[in-house]
């Protein structure tokens, strides 16, 4: 199979419209239709269903869908073995509320150091990262550490900030002022699913006191967290990262949760380790932690020495 067909594939999977991904992929939408067809030939049976707005995947698509990202993964790196690519590839995990505080400038600092290092970045919530993860999809990934951690990947301790709740402004939330569980106990939650690490943190530590945990709305999406909480129908979490390093919006106030955080670790695949690409984004993602840290990440902590994972899993409850 051309692996370029797949990457045709997931893009018009990604747009839902032929003409959108033409455009995208810069080829003529005649052209394109011509290599879905022919992957769906080669396939024996239909990808995509038609529609008035678009195509969308049929079940055979989302499965094709599911598999597609790790077998380009796949090729990429016999490709990079083999010596076809001159630097390397480099697909990282980060999360969504990390955007402006690490995303923005390590992007920046990786393209400026090393021009021939294709970069893709992933940005999602810790359990979509995490099916990433596992898929083999990234090559790094910083997620909550986990003390059970698959042995596809391997971790490195990075930084433990605090896990703050975001309100309306009229709450008056104080980012210099830690708020108690107890302030938080009837509070109507926006949040992510059950699997995400940041959720899991604060039900348990609400569960440890006894204290109830309410539900108003579940969303993967940070965006769409903070718009929600905007309008007035709850209250969200973020690490303080996700609040401190946004442009500052006067609808919304937010402060840390006392006593609750998160620890962060840098995931790395196995079996890519050895890529120039990695190793060069391994580095830098050090650096930058490290000197967005020292440059004041409200409540960031580096986590040095290195400690063992029991040790670890301790110092983020």
């Amino acid at each position: 199979m051309d692996s370029q067909l797949l990457e045709y594939f997931l893009r018009v999977a990604e747009k839902g419209s032929i003409n959108k991904a033409a455009a995208d992929l810069n080829v003529s939408q005649p052209a394109l239709s011509r290599h879905i067809a022919a992957l769906e030939h080669e396939m024996r049976g239909k990808l995509f269903t038609r529609t008035r707005e678009g195509v969308v995947l049929t079940d055979a698509g989302c499965v094709l869908a599911d598999w597609a990202r790790p077998l380009l993964r796949q090729f990429a790196m016999v490709k990079e073995k083999l010596g076809e690519v001159a630097a390397g590839h480099l697909a990282i995990g980060v999360p969504q509320a990390w955007q402006h505080v690490f995303t923005a400038p390590f992007a920046d600092r990786l393209i400026q150091a090393y021009p021939k290092v294709a970069l893709r970045v992933h940005d999602g919530v810790s359990n979509v990262l995490r099916d990433y993860m596992s898929a083999g999809v990234l090559d790094l990934c910083i997620m909550p550490f986990e003390p059970n951690a698959s042995g596809s990947y391997t971790q490195t301790l990075l930084v433990r900030e605090p896990i703050v709740m975001v309100g309306p402004a009229a709450m008056g939330l104080d980012p210099r002022r830690a708020i108690p569980l107890t302030q938080i106990e009837n509070a109507q939650w926006i949040i992510p699913g059950r699997s995400n690490a940041l959720r899991q943190q604060v039900e348990h530590a609400l569960a440890r006191r006894n204290l109830e945990f309410r539900l108003a709305i579940e969303t993967d999406t940070w965006g769409l967290c903070l718009e929600f909480v905007t309008q007035g129908l709850g209250v969200a979490i973020a690490p303080s990262s996700g609040m401190q390093g946004r442009p500052s919006d006067p609808r919304v106030s937010w402060a840390p949760i006392r006593g609750v955080y998160v620890t962060w670790a840098l995931h790395e695949n196995a079996s890519r380790a050895d890529s120039p690409g990695v190793r060069a984004g391994r580095e830098l993602v050090l650096r930058t932690i490290s000197e967005r840290v020292g440059a004041g990440w409200l409540g960031a902590e580096i986590i040095t020495p290195p400690v063992k994972p029991a040790r670890a899993a301790r110092s983020s409850s």
